[in-house]
């Protein structure tokens, strides 16, 4: 049984998660935090959804081993079938499509753009829920993009690989913002917030929607409301664990600004 000095389990497909411990560490910087990247797999946007769920449920299976007090489903290929998981943890999951939608409907816009994996974008998970949480009637434009995630989890740090980031953005994204004229894009994959600095230097003007910050903020009010919010005495710690490469993972934490980092560690793929 979890209890508020439990730490808080994140999961992704890679390395992207760590936008959402990133979120999760500048606002609840007294949490500990447990990652899980499924780096031998990635992306997950590229399997079939039997896949997926057997997937996400290995990885489910490993947080409730460790009695994490709350789940943060960072990886949105996983959320669009979370509902096909959530039985194997006792504990609350926060998934990054309805985090997404959430802080779509806040927004006072008509025309919403949103890049994803292929996955998650023939899901249609995006449209519904925003649909769902909106006020308004919105015009809803999604891009699937088969390479992206894979381009982002293996090129930050190198100028060669993100100078192919940045041309596969451009050839994701010009027809909804020059053309389409969308007014906000929701970041429908979680490593795209890891390269947000390279979409604003291309499209400066156009409003970028993390979900990411709408899931930290969301654990917040839940913590708070629970009493789960463990004692600020110590900052948290955060330690990771990967069936992907242990040096790679260390590196890109680093890369990306996360603190108080405890340890990396191999967890051995689910076999597929």
């Amino acid at each position: 049984m979890y209890d508020k000095n439990s730490p808080v389990g994140v999961i992704d497909s890679g390395i992207g998660g760590f936008s959402v411990a990133r979120q999760v560490q500048r606002l609840l910087p007294g949490e500990n935090l447990l990652y899980l990247g499924d780096g031998a797999h990635i992306p997950y946007g590229n399997h079939s959804e039997k896949t997926i769920v057997a997937m996400a449920r290995y990885m489910f299976r490993f947080m409730q081993r460790r009695q994490v007090k709350a789940l943060l489903v960072a990886c949105n290929t996983i959320s669009c079938v979370v509902e096909q998981c959530v039985e194997e943890v006792s504990c609350p999951c926060f998934n990054a499509v309805q985090a997404g939608a959430d802080a779509v409907s806040g927004l006072d816009v008509e025309k919403v753009g949103v890049i994803s994996t292929v996955f998650t974008h023939n899901s249609r998970c995006y449209p519904r829920q925003i649909r769902a949480r909106s006020p308004k009637k919105l015009v809803i434009l999604s891009c699937g993009c088969p390479d992206l995630a894979r381009l982002v989890e293996h090129s930050l740090g190198d100028p060669q690989g993100m100078a192919q980031v940045e041309d596969n953005l451009r050839q994701e994204l010009d027809q909804m913002v020059l053309v389409d004229n969308i007014q906000c894009c929701v970041l429908g994959c979680t490593h795209y917030p890891l390269v947000v600095d390279s979409i604003r230097k291309i499209y400066p003007d156009l409003p970028l929607i993390d979900p990411a910050e709408q899931m930290a903020r969301e654990l917040k009010e839940y913590l708070d409301r629970e009493g789960l919010r463990r004692d600020a005495g110590s900052p948290g710690r955060l330690d990771i664990f990967t069936t992907g490469d242990v040096k790679e993972y260390a590196l890109r934490a680093r890369q990306v600004g996360l603190e108080r980092l405890g340890s990396v560690a191999f967890y051995p793929p689910m076999e597929l």
